[in-house]
């Protein structure tokens, strides 16, 4: 066939046939000095770069700041200034340079003064307390903000850098901004009690993650607000003062347990009367005041360590609402051993004055009036409270928690049970890896054993090279064996492994990586079988040599 008629002379160019805007959207993925590169491409795109909305200034490393400094320089001098500028990215190394310096500034005025939309910023650092712009503290018309730490350092969490803010940021367009890893710290002028957003009215999504605040009281008062996620929040911070009428999602997350000094005894003051989704989790109890959440339809608690069993009968009746409940099972085995104290004391109370016995045994009525589901799970495999009220609920706490929706449906999750999901996966995991070992080895032996009757074939009368070439053979498949991560003797181990998580398991979970284990033993048997092979075939060749040469030296004599 005639090749004309098999393809195109000319392949067609589709990518330059695309609308800008299209164009504009794919470049944005790369940096902008590549972008500026492919003006050489044709007279189609000789211009492109000159009209990029989406300016991406990534770099993971500058090693010459002064000539970038010239670069960015002489882009803006050349850009088409009538374009607008949607969105800029910018991730920079947190360099003691004042060439670094000029040039973020640089972009970052250009930036705003083009009216910029959204702005992404992270900082790749390798020293202490980067310095961040002053004057990102303002825009008009600024839509999304995102200012993250990419870590660099061995030990990340002794690192950060630092967005010095005065006392609010001014961005009444903002309707999104998140903050990770980032060291807000107020002016001499402010107090300890701020208010950082009130002058960012629109903010509709709010994210501070893993951040050190410089206040004692954060107050977050926004009335368009429907996502808030507080998360790691290091510092002084004692109260979370949330007053947002529209806030629709709510996620607190604290690292109290690993930062002892920060999330202790911290207040939660929320006026959300729209909220639908409450998530906490803690190490310690949640300090909840709120004027209720009338239109609360799920709410996931969990606190890893309670200390005080009446704080949580406390928070308990403040989800009132709530139609789907999870709660940890730690919780509730603390307000088991509540519910038992308050049982026992008052039957004694009751033997000794019968008279008031009806009113002191009396339990506080279920708040619970639309529960459709309640879930009960823990985050440790081992119980902190006595082993026989281990994981049980006690048929007070069952009256408390469903008396007032007796039709939800309960999800109890044991500790036994975490204990088998987690044996089940590692089980999974560790037969998927061996199984591959198993395979790998399988192929090598496979090609090595082709290779030698190959050579067998050809080298019929040359005794002594070929069984050079198997002893060869054989180093070369055991060099490549105890190089891999597992070694044959590892495989044994491995297996051992595995049987002792299988008889862990019960019959149920064993059924379900049945198939893949009777995969694995045929996996198995199949290379011993092949590295047997190998093995007798490597000794009759050194037998057959042997032979050989006692024939010749039996007729020489």
């Amino acid at each position: 066939m005639d090749s004309s008629n098999g393809k195109k002379n000319v392949e067609e160019d589709r990518l330059s046939s695309l609308p800008d805007d299209l164009i504009y959207k794919i470049l944005a993925f790369i940096g902008i000095e590549y972008v500026v590169q492919t003006s050489v491409l044709s007279s189609r795109w000789r211009f492109i770069w000159t009209s990029m909305p989406y300016l991406n200034f990534s770099r993971e490393k500058i090693y010459h700041p002064h000539k970038f400094s010239k670069f960015i320089t002489h882009f803006f001098s050349s850009r088409n200034n009538q374009t607008k500028v949607s969105s800029v990215k910018l991730s920079f190394h947190g360099e003691d340079n004042q060439d670094v310096d000029v040039f973020v500034q640089q972009i970052m005025e250009y930036a705003f003064s083009h009216n910029i939309q959204q702005l992404n910023v992270a900082c790749l650092f390798d020293k202490y307390g980067v310095e961040f712009p002053h004057f990102l503290s303002s825009s008009q018309s600024l839509k999304h903000l995102s200012v993250t730490k990419e870590h660099v350092s061995a030990t990340p969490y002794l690192r950060t850098y630092v967005v010095k803010a005065p006392s609010t940021w001014e961005f009444p367009a903002l309707t999104t901004l998140y903050l990770h890893d980032v060291h807000l710290c107020c002016d001499e002028t402010t107090d300890k009690c701020i208010d950082l957003f009130s002058k960012c009215p629109n903010l509709k999504s709010l994210t501070i993650k893993s951040c050190y605040m410089g206040v004692k009281v954060l107050s977050i008062c926004l009335p368009l607000l429907s996502n808030l996620t507080l998360e790691s929040i290091r510092g002084g911070v004692k109260v979370f003062n949330i007053v947002s009428p529209q806030l629709k999602n709510l996620t607190m997350k604290s690292d109290s347990q690993y930062y002892p000094r920060y999330a202790r005894d911290r207040q939660y003051r929320i006026s959300a009367p729209d909220l639908v989704f409450l998530l906490y989790r803690g190490y310690d109890h949640l300090q909840l005041y709120t004027n209720g959440f009338l239109s609360l339809e799920k709410a996931d608690i969990c606190v890893s360590s309670p200390k005080d069993a009446h704080e949580v009968l406390h928070l308990l009746p403040q989800l009132h609402n709530v139609k789907s409940l999870t709660l940890n099972l730690e919780i509730v085995e603390k307000l088991g051993s509540l519910f038992f104290v308050c049982t026992h004391f008052t039957l004694k109370i009751f033997v000794q004055q019968l008279s008031s016995s009806v009113e002191l045994m009396s339990h506080p009525p279920s708040p619970f009036a639309n529960l459709r589901s309640l879930k009960i799970y823990p985050t440790s495999e081992h119980s902190r409270v006595e082993k026989h009220k281990s994981g049980k609920m006690s048929a007070e706490l069952k009256r408390y928690l469903l008396d007032a929706s007796p039709s939800a449906i309960v999800t109890m999750i044991s500790r036994e049970d975490v204990r088998t999901m987690k044996n089940t996966r590692l089980a999974q995991n560790l037969t998927t890896r061996l199984m591959a070992l198993l395979q790998r080895v399988r192929s090598d032996i496979e090609t090595i054993m082709a290779k030698i009757y190959e050579q067998r074939k050809a080298q019929v009368d040359k005794v002594i090279v070929a069984d050079w070439n198997v002893h060869w053979c054989w180093q070369i498949l055991s060099e490549r064996i105890e190089k891999r991560e597992e070694k044959p003797s590892g495989v044994i181990s491995k297996l051992n492994e595995i049987l002792k998580l299988l008889r862990t398991l019960p019959a149920s979970n064993r059924a379900t990586i049945q198939p893949s284990i009777s995969t694995l033993w045929a996996e198995a048997d199949i290379v011993m079988n092949l590295m047997t092979d190998l093995m007798k075939m490597y000794f009759d060749e050194k037998r057959r040599h042997l032979s050989v040469c006692c024939h010749e030296l039996a007729t020489t004599l």
